[in-house]
This record gives C-alpha cells, structure tokens and sequence, in this order.
C-alpha cells in the first residue's frame, strides 16, 4: 500500500512538473498582448487541461505536433478565452472510442451545429463568442474548429492564403495531424473525408498558402520568417506543384545587400504584400510558389524596383527613385486549376449532406443572442441605442455589460469621444478606473495627454511581432506597449478624458480633434510638426471599360515611404464617376495609383501609375486607365454568394431578382430570357430566379456595380466566388442578345 502511496506521489510530482515545463515553455514565445491581458493562473489551468485531455484520450501524437498544436491557445490574431478548459469535456466525451481521423471529422461537424458562415469585420472573434453569435467569417471558423480540435489533444493549425491569386478574396481553413502527416478540412464545413472541401478546385490555384506556429517551430515546411513569438510556414506544397521562386536585386550590375523584397499577388486592384526578406550579401531572397505569376518588388535607400515573378529565376534591379513620375503595365496569369481529388463516394457525399441539414436545424434552436448587450438596453433605453449603435455589429454581438456601463461613465453624443472602439483592440472596462485615478485634473488637453504618454509609457516593440491588440486597460495598469497598443491607448485615453481622437480609417494615423481640425500625433518629438497636404484629382479617361470604377475592385492607391508601401483605405462602395470630378486630400509624397481588369479565366490586366502629390494644397492630376480586352469577359463587380451555394453549386450561374409577379419589367425580363433559352440550355449552368422575398442585403450587394442603383430586375451572370461578370438593371430590350452574346465567350 505505502509503494502504491509512493507511486502516485510521483507520478503526481511528474504531471505537476510537465505543467510547469510547458507553462514555462509558452511565456518563451508569449506575445507582449497575451502576458498583458492574461494572468498566469489562466495559463496554468489551460495547460493542466490540456494534460488531462492528453492522458485520457492517449492519441499518438508525437512531442513536437503536441507542443505547437496541441498545447497553444492562440490559433492567429484571435481574442483569447476559456473555451478549452470550458468544452475539453464536451468534445471529448463526443469522440470517445475513435480513431483520430475519426475525431477530426466529428469534431467539425460539432464546429456546424455551432456556427456557420457569414462575411464581417476584420476583428476575429474568440471562439465562445462565435459560438455565442453562431456565425463567423472563415478566419473565425478556422479559429473555432483549431481550437475545439486541440481542446480534444488533435494537432491542429490554420491555414489560409492571404489572397487568392484567380479571385478577389482570401480563405482561411484548418489542418489536422492525423497517420503521420497533415491533412485539410473546411472549417465549421464538414466533409465525409478529410482533404475534402468546396476549395479543392481553387486551392490548386494558390501561390502561397500560410499558417502560424507558436515558438521556435522545427518541422519540414519551408520557412518564410522566424520571430520571437512564432514561426511562419510557408505549405504549399503539401497542395500543388511549387517552384522555388529565387529573385535576384541588383544596384547597378552589383549585387544589393540589405534591399527589402516583397513577394506580391494581385488582389483588390492591389499588389498585396504576401512575403517580405531581407537580403544577403548575394543579393537574393526565395519563396516557395505555386505555379503563376507574382509581383516581385524591391526598395532600398530611396532607390526601387518590380518584376513579374512568372519562373523560378527573377532579376529586379533598383532603377526607380522615389519621386520619378512614370507609369508601368503587367499581366498577371494565375496558376491553372487541377481540382484535388476529394476521395469521397457519391452515398458519402450524400450522407453527409443529410446530416448538414441536421445541423442546421440543431443551430437553429440555438439562441444567438448577447444577453449582456440586451439587459443593458433595457436598462439605458435611447442613451444606450445610442451607444450601441456607435459600435460594430459584431461588438454588439460579443461586448460585455461591464464595458457598456464603463463607457458611460462620460456624457457626449460625439462617437470620437463616446465610443469604447478605438481600432481592432479588445474591449475591457477602462475609463470608470482612469478617472477614479484623478489623472483629468492633471491633462487639460490633448497635446499633454500626448507628452503624459510619451513619458508614461514604455514601448517594448521586439514582443508583437504579429500586431495583436492590446486593450487600453492592460496598458493603463503595466504602463507596457507595442507602438500600435500605445495609439490606440492614446485614443481611449483622450476620449475618456472627454478630447475626440482617432485612428484615421484612411491613413491610420493617430489624431486628436481641436479647433474644427484633426491634428496628427507623433510621440517621437516634443512639438510634433503637422503633415503638409496636398490633393490627388483622380481622372477618369473617356470611354473607360467600367464608367463607374470602384476602390478595391477596380482601383487603389498607395503611399510610397523609404520603409515601403502602404494602402489608402478609404470606405468600401466608395468609387469614381464619370461625371464628377474627385479631389482628395492626402499628404504631400510619393503615391502609386494601381488599376486592374481582372478576366475571367482569373488573369489581369494591371497597370500602376506613379506620381507625386505637392506640398502647400497643390493637386496633381492622375489618369486612371482600366486596360480592356477584346473576346474576353472581365469582373465588373463582387457580392457574397455562400447564400446561394445550395442552389448553384460551385462554377457559373445566371442570377434572376426579379420583381412582383405581373410586373411589367420583370415580365419583360422572364421573356426575353425565354427567348434566349436555348442559349442558356447549351451553356448548362443553374439559373437562380428570386422574387421579391430575398434578402435586402442580396439586393443592395449590385447596387455599385454596373448602372448605379437597384432597380428591378437584376440579372447578373455571376459565379460562386460572387464574381460579377455581366448586370442588366430594370427594363433592358436588349437582355436576350446580350445573353447570347456572353454566353457565346463561356
């Protein structure tokens, strides 16, 4: 009995050590945010779960898959929560008595009867929160399945491709480590197998294809960076065929040591940044790709350069300089599509869909409400609308009560002051303990709180790498901050103290408002001097293949700095028209206007024009030229489709919202698609006929694309990606030869 008593006393002394070990081993690569915002007893408890789950579902998952995805909480830029220690239990009992592969799949299927899909913000969700709203946009779905498989011991990782190199758009779905190697699954999507989703087609068009692995990751995979909280992978050719893309800076005929290298897609009329190096003393930087064209670009000391990325050796040589005035044009061709196999049977198939209609049903009967959000309502009646109303609907979806009633803690009607929203931080009760410090009899005004936090708080910039947010709070209580935690704490500060300010949502730069003008912050210097503005006058060249070209889907622009590249973001829908004249202010410097005419067949027409904008209110004007081709069709606009994959199925289809029954217009409509029907039949994709019942938000999705507005009927040659290739609005005599001649290009 004592040797039994012995035993136990080890083995518990074991346990007790391992989670101390592994306790340890996270604060190593711990992001500054999550040792802010998290004690060390959130830590510890999760890690303890995770011991527990580990013994008692005794999966045979090898060391290193068991510390980076298995042990971490954090899946991406998530807010963390207590979702393992919460549902382990839950999960856990569901997949008793299977093998791993079998977990895996179960487990998404428990992720559906959760959530579904639905487009939001750039905030991701915690995973209970989108649990609690029962959708999620698929960076959030992704987050929820990683976490719900690793609550159950499954390795599991995220992985997305930070745009899509055929289509305006990105995704984001999960991996599991299953048999000894990775396998992927459509997040909150379950499938009868796994490596078994609706990408398979368009993921063997991807160049790059990313995950983030918390700490010092040493697995296969080719590497595209190493911080001190995580390893970015790069793992690609776990899907497609990949080339080794090596690029080559030259100065001169001289190798250019230290150049910066971006690896770009097109995507959003931009060339998106996917890979950013360094490079050596040779010159070079290389990135794993998928078989299509990118845009290499380099920059170093004042001096730039860009080439097409279209073979596996690349030159680009620095023959720019910042201020040259000149224009350049590029055709993009995407990788071509070879759809992954998905190994599944028709009667899986099937089966499965059956069971999605199930849980369906199951999600449905959920409440998807925040009770929190609700009684503060009730409580605060018009004054709390108000508040409400000022955030995102995601935040009043997710926010708690205790935030809400903090926020009251001051009178205005001013969202720069009212609104506990500052950027993408998470919201935690903030000013009712600011001001309980007496900090507002000492700062009067904004320029002191600027010189109050420059003192007051301490940057540690080596700990972020990935930019997660801080909530003001934590920063307030350590006084400890990424330079991004800092503006945001300067924001939440000001308005707390009754000053508007902002992170402009153009620029991104941290402002206080003051004698009718928003007056631009930088804590570096005592008396910050005041950008010098100037005017970009955007000219729209006369009979433009779109006459109503709209930001991020036909153009955008650019602020060229020493240090690289930055997009203007100005508000989605927001676009130019032939018969007005648009002047935007901006800061005088270097811009780059990118236009692209993106085809069918996924390939693009781009061009990008470089300019100058003047100091002292100067305007320069800037010729926007869409490029056009002949005998092929181009995406002319985008809406989200998901809601009609039931009906449409993945590829191409004709999209009908038409009007009252008996309606004239949309009589003429249903005849004349009438008479093109044998055009349409020999073409032998759905068409999708909605009557006025559908959704308002459908509707409104083509009210930027083609003609402006929303008159019925619409007619649109679409495809599932929501790619818009054709529109006739309202009363169209034209319809049926219009068809024909579109389709006659399919």
């Amino acid at each position: 009995m004592k040797r039994i008593a012995v035993a136990l006393t080890v083995l518990v002394l074991c346990c007790c050590g391992r989670k101390v070990d592994y306790v340890e081993w996270l604060y190593e690569s711990m992001p500054l945010p999550d040792s802010l915002m998290y004690p060390r007893e959130f830590w510890e408890a999760n890690v303890a779960k995770t011991l527990e789950v580990r013994e008692k579902m005794g999966w045979d998952v090898p060391e290193r898959e068991f510390r980076h995805f298995v042990l971490p909480l954090r899946v991406n830029n998530e807010s963390l929560d207590d979702f393992r220690t919460v549902y382990a239990d839950t999960l856990c009992a569901r997949v008793k008595g299977m093998d791993i592969t079998q977990a895996a799949l179960e487990i998404n299927h428990w992720c559906h009867e959760q959530a579904c899909y639905e487009p939001s913000d750039a905030r991701t969700s915690a995973p209970m929160a989108t649990v609690r709203r029962g959708v999620g946009r698929c960076g959030e779905e992704s987050v929820l399945a990683v976490a719900a498989l690793r609550a159950a011991g499954i390795p599991a990782r995220q992985v997305y491709t930070p745009r899509w190199a055929h289509t305006d758009d990105n995704h984001a779905w999960v991996e599991v480590y299953t048999d000894g190697r990775w396998h992927f699954l459509g997040a909150c999507e379950p499938a009868p197998t796994l490596d078994n989703a609706w990408f398979n087609a368009p993921v063997s068009r991807a160049l790059i294809l990313h995950t983030k692995v918390y700490g010092d990751y040493d697995g296969p995979e080719d590497v595209i960076q190493r911080t001190p909280c995580y390893t970015e992978i790069n793992v690609i050719r776990g899907y497609v065929p990949a080339r080794r893309t090596t690029v080559t800076v030259l100065d001169g005929d001289a190798p250019a040591e230290g150049a910066r290298v971006d690896f770009k897609i097109y995507n959003y009329a931009e060339f998106y940044t996917v890979a950013s190096y360094t490079t050596g003393a040779d010159g070079t930087a290389a990135l794993d790709t998928g078989l299509g064209d990118m845009l290499v670009w380099a920059q170093k000391d004042g001096r730039f350069g860009f080439a097409k990325a279209d073979s596996d050796r690349v030159t680009v040589r620095l023959e720019h300089s910042i201020g040259e005035r000149f224009s350049a044009d590029v055709e993009i061709v995407p990788p071509p599509e070879n759809p992954i196999p998905s190994g599944a049977t028709p009667e899986q198939e099937e089966a499965n869909r059956r069971r999605l209609s199930e849980e369906d049903a199951i999600r449905g009967s959920h409440p998807h409400n925040n009770p929190e959000a609700d009684a503060f309502l009730a409580a605060r009646g018009a004054e709390g609308q108000r508040l409400l109303d000022m955030l995102p609907a995601k935040d009043r979806g997710d926010v708690s009560a205790s935030v809400l009633v903090d926020a009251m803690c001051i009178e205005s009607t001013d969202k720069d002051v009212l609104s506990p929203r500052v950027e993408l931080e998470p919201l935690r009760p903030f000013r009712g303990e600011v001001l309980s410090s007496g900090i507002a009899a000492r700062l009067h005004s904004p320029e002191e709180v600027v010189a109050w936090v420059r003192d007051s708080i301490k940057i540690v910039e080596n700990r972020n790498p990935q930019r997660l947010r801080t909530a003001p709070a934590a920063v307030w209580l350590s006084r400890l901050a990424d330079s991004k935690a800092r503006d945001i704490f300067f924001v939440a500060l000001c308005r707390t103290l009754g000053f508007p300010a902002r992170i402009d949502p153009v620029t991104g730069k941290t402002q206080y408002f003051q004698k009718d003008l928003w007056t631009d912050v930088k804590f570096g210097e005592e008396k910050a001097p005041q950008s010098d503005k100037g005017n970009i006058m955007p000219r729209l060249e006369a009979g433009s293949s779109v006459p109503n070209p709209e930001y991020y889907r036909h153009f955008t622009l650019s602020a060229i700095h020493p240090e690289g590249i930055r997009l203007l973001e100005y508000p989605e829908g927001w676009g130019l028209r032939q018969d007005e004249t648009e002047i935007l202010i901006c800061d005088a410097g270097y811009y780059l206007l990118t236009t692209g005419t993106r085809l069918q067949d996924g390939s693009v027409l781009a061009s990008m024009e470089f300019f100058t904008v003047p100091g002292g209110n100067g305007t320069v004007e800037v010729p926007v030229h869409l490029r056009s081709t002949d005998g092929e069709l181009s995406v002319i606009g985008n809406f989200d489709a998901e809601s009609l994959l039931s009906a449409t199925g993945r590829g191409e289809f004709l999209l009908c919202l038409l009007g009252d029954r008996g309606n004239e217009p949309t009589n003429h409509a249903l005849r004349e698609l009438a008479s093109a029907a044998d055009r349409i039949n020999a073409w032998g994709r759905p068409v999708v006929k909605l009557y006025p019942a559908f959704d308002d938000k459908l509707l409104h999705s083509f009210a930027a694309i083609g003609t402006p507005g929303t008159t019925l009927p619409i007619i649109a040659l679409c495809d599932s990606f929501g790619r818009v290739f054709y529109i006739s609005k309202g009363y169209n005599t034209s319809l049926a030869s219009d068809l024909e001649g579109i389709l006659r290009l399919r």
